[in-house]
């Protein structure tokens, strides 16, 4: 009888996982059948142990599940810099939105007895970006960005859209499709939000600019190397005649890549097919208020192809930053002259407030400055001085575009993160060639800047 009872007690053990409220009531009844005599200390001291084995598996195995619903169905939101970010609780998926507002206004003094065209005073939304980026099953990673602030025409609006994938073996390693900035030049993988000046030097003129392409990069901490194929901008209309194409590539090395540290040089190319079209560089006196270029080719016919080259320095020490980028590019037309115009530029910036230019090897360029110390928060901001010389050429072989060469004095002040207010001065120092031969010009440009 007391092995049937016994079974039984071991069956009823064995069967069930039982919740915690039930584990006093299952250690009253073996302690009632110990007493009574029904199953022995032995017994009851191992079916009291396999029972609490089970209950504690049970325990377990509901905590590993409830984990794993947390980390699938819960999403956290938060704010970085101003804009709002959401993550699954797994990582796998990401996504930001945000954005930035720039508002120009800009004065000028000028000689212009030449052209007849001024400078007018005035004032510019200069860009309304929003942005939606983010990463899906964390080796994926996307942006669409639309500027708001354009002439209206929705393609024109559209700076980056693309998809891109980082989960190869290789460290570093990425791919990506879509319509992103060829690589090309410092100044330009630099964002607009993070520059010394209001506008980017002169030789921006020769600019590869975004286009509809593919491209393989590898970011390391001591050099990156990034490649691609590309056709035309998004803003292209089409056409019965086939779109160009082009290839551009840009590497760089850092031997010096530390905070508050930085040696970086780098060396780019990028070829251009026209397909016998129309080529045409042209630049405005480093603001974008007026509108009036200064420099300009006029359009260039009968062009096959033009390749642009560029080498790069910059060296970050505490405080003080310096660049410097020389851009050469020549024409190759069939039934006229092959011209070669060129550039340079040298800037450098001193941080009043302590602060060090960041840089990161992800894409080789510099990124925005956090203050030390924040206004509201007992602080003054970050303060920045800099100064910048640019020169470019687009004159030779019987096109006369013009030279014209820069000074650019500029201050820059952080109150946080996202935030800048930067005041630039500009005097052209010479204007030789073109329309507007000989003209001096002075112009003072503020800017209000909000990233988020």
């Amino acid at each position: 009888m007391k092995c049937k009872q016994l079974a039984l007690v071991l069956a009823v053990c064995s069967s069930f996982s039982l919740p915690a409220s039930a584990g006093s009531e299952l250690t009253t009844l073996l302690m009632l059948l110990h007493e009574n005599g029904t199953i022995s200390k032995e017994q009851y001291q191992r079916v009291l142990a396999e029972a609490q084995a089970t209950e504690q598996k049970a325990t377990q195995e509901k905590q590993v599940l409830q984990s794993q619903l947390d980390k699938a169905s819960k999403v956290e939101v938060n704010l970085e810099k101003g804009g709002i970010a959401a993550a699954t609780r797994d990582g796998d998926f990401t996504a930001k939105v945000g954005g930035r507002m720039q508002l120009d206004a800009a004065w000028s003094g000028e000689d212009s007895s030449n052209s007849g065209s001024t400078l007018g005073d005035g004032t510019k939304l200069r860009r309304a970006r929003f942005y939606l980026k983010g990463t899906v099953y964390k080796d994926w990673f996307y942006k669409f960005e639309y500027d708001f602030a354009g002439s209206g025409d929705t393609k024109k609006g559209i700076t980056d859209i693309w998809l891109g994938y980082n989960g190869f073996d290789m460290e570093g390693l990425s791919v990506k499709v879509g319509h992103f900035r060829d690589p090309f030049m410092l100044q330009d993988a630099v964002s607009d939000n993070d520059t010394q000046f209001t506008e980017r030097a002169s030789i921006d003129a020769f600019t590869a600019g975004r286009h509809i392409g593919v491209m393989g990069s590898v970011d390391r901490k001591h050099w990156t190397a990034a490649v691609g194929v590309f056709g035309d901008s998004a803003s292209k209309a089409g056409g019965l005649d086939d779109e160009g194409w082009g290839t551009a590539g840009r590497v760089t090395w850092m031997p010096v890549n530390e905070t508050g540290s930085l040696i970086h040089l780098g060396l780019a190319a990028d070829y251009r097919s026209t397909r016998g079209g129309d080529v045409q560089f042209k630049q405005q006196p480093e603001t974008h208020v007026s509108e009036v270029n200064f420099v300009d080719t006029g359009a260039l016919t009968d062009v096959d192809s033009y390749l642009t080259l560029g080498a790069e320095l910059a060296v970050v020490q505490g405080a003080f930053s310096a660049q410097t980028e020389y851009v050469r590019t020549t024409l190759d037309r069939d039934l006229a002259s092959n011209p070669t115009f060129d550039g340079w530029y040298a800037q450098a910036g001193w941080f009043l407030t302590g602060e060090s230019r960041p840089y990161t090897h992800k894409g080789a360029k510099f990124k925005g400055v956090t203050p030390n110390n924040v206004v509201g928060k007992g602080g003054i901001g970050a303060w920045e001085l800099a100064l910048r010389y640019s020169t470019i050429d687009l004159s030779d072989s019987g096109i006369i575009g013009g030279e014209m060469d820069n000074v650019t004095l500029g201050l820059n002040w952080f109150p946080a993160p996202g935030l800048r207010v930067s005041a630039n001065y500009i005097k052209m120092l010479e204007m030789n060639g073109g329309v507007h031969d000989n003209e001096e010009a002075d112009i003072m440009q503020l800017r209000a800047q909000w990233g988020f």
